[in-house]
């Protein structure tokens, strides 16, 4: 027997969730043990190759190490971290591309060397400084994207905000305002602009229904494709380092 872990809200479905190698069954507070147990059992094989699967893809996400590798606009480039003597601030950048491969380096002025030669205080402060690099690239990028699409969807948000996210890459609310993932910076920018018509389609029909998948498709033709890229990486898009 699979093991996992339940997790109860007022929900009213149940569902199966696999992060991490790990099963998580997301179900409603009423639903007996007994059930759960049947249900697992009948997805039994579905989720031990899942579990296969997302074990074979470990090593793409990122624990912000020193070679390790992460997604940045659909490029898995590696992490490169450097003390510069020449550098009086951090500052994180992407090296030129060389036989198609790319680094993100996170360089660090030499007198902070002292204070992260812990490997735990090392990762966080990596984290941070890939984490405000995005944000950046996010505020540069999603804004005008939002305009540009709200213009030929005739759909207007109220407000445009950029956060992070734990489980999602984006949402609108009831008074129109949309939210980004600033992590929508490690997908395509296909994919990212699939995510900013998702939403912004959303203002229209606060749902998943067929109307709302209609109107999807009418403004993103290719919107199967992208929701798959996500599907097909979703293993190497988290974050996995400790928090401070």
């Amino acid at each position: 027997m699979i093991d996992y872990q339940v997790l109860r809200s007022r929900r009213k479905t149940l569902s199966l969730q696999v992060r991490f190698g790990q099963v998580f069954v997301r179900a409603p507070l009423y639903l007996d043990e007994q059930f759960i147990n049947s249900f697992i059992k009948k997805k039994e094989a579905w989720l031990q190759a899942k579990i296969i699967e997302q074990n074979q893809t470990t090593n793409l996400c990122c624990d912000f190490t020193q070679g390790s590798k992460l997604f940045l606009f659909g490029r898995l480039v590696s992490l490169n971290i450097v003390f510069t003597s020449s550098v009086k601030k951090t500052t994180v950048y992407l090296s030129p591309l060389i036989e198609d491969k790319q680094k993100l380096v996170v360089d660090f002025p030499t007198s902070s060397l002292q204070k992260l030669a812990d490997k735990s205080k090392l990762i966080i402060a990596v984290k941070k400084r890939i984490e405000s690099y995005l944000k950046e690239q996010a505020q540069h990028i999603i804004q005008p994207r939002v305009e540009h699409y709200a213009q030929l969807t005739q759909l207007m948000p109220t407000a445009i905000k950029i956060r992070q996210y734990r489980a999602r890459w984006g949402s609108c609310n009831n008074r129109g305002e949309l939210s980004f993932n600033y992590l929508l910076m490690m997908l395509p920018m296909n994919v990212i602009d699939y995510v900013i018509v998702h939403e912004l389609c959303h203002l229209r029909h606060l749902n998943h229904s067929k109307h709302f998948w209609q109107l999807v498709a009418q403004h993103f033709p290719d919107f199967i494709e992208a929701k798959q890229w996500i599907k097909s990486n979703q293993s190497a898009l988290h974050w996995r380092a400790p928090e401070q």
